[in-house]
């Protein structure tokens, strides 16, 4: 009997460790973004560029997309992420706008938010979701126009290095 109950013993253990070993192993456990950096810049350039696309009007890149520093959801795995900021001068139809930002994006699968001051001078959406870390669309009657930012989500990438070879 005493070699049987090994045997159950050893199995057993070997079963919880084999468990627990897998169900570490899923894309939530890993230490570093999975994301690559080309895709996060691509898909944040895409996603801003289509905002515009779908307000109309005459847009102006004012930054980007900007290479900057991120941690993941869990403020670990250092990464890099991209941010991209187009305007236009004039304020367009806010209401339209932002009915029109909602949807595109909720087509896109991304969570949004409406925000206003008091008076409506100044209003917009904002938007996160699968790849975006946040978007906003800012609509001001204060000399302000509209703007369209976005920063992609955390990926996996030296920011250092990325930054030498964009200088070199």
């Amino acid at each position: 009997m005493t070699a049987l109950k090994q045997w159950i013993a050893v199995t057993v253990t070997t079963i919880a460790i084999v468990g627990a070993t897998a169900g570490c192993s899923g894309g939530q456990m890993q230490d570093q973004p999975t994301q690559e950096p080309a895709d996060a810049k691509r898909s944040i350039q895409q996603l801003v560029d289509d905002t515009t696309d779908a307000l109309g009007g005459t847009w102006q890149v004012e930054e980007g997309p900007r290479l900057g520093t991120c941690e993941d959801e869990r403020g670990v795995g250092e990464g890099v992420n991209y941010t991209y900021i187009k305007s236009r001068a004039d304020r367009g139809d806010v209401d339209q706008g932002i009915r029109t930002v909602e949807k595109l994006w909720g087509e896109r699968g991304l969570d949004t938010k409406r925000f206003s001051d008091a008076d409506g001078s100044y209003s917009g959406v904002d938007g996160k979701g699968d790849g975006v870390a946040n978007i906003g669309f800012q609509s001001s009657d204060l000399g302000g126009g509209d703007t369209v930012s976005g920063t992609s989500a955390c990926a996996a990438g030296d920011y250092v290095e990325m930054r030498e070879r964009e200088r070199s």
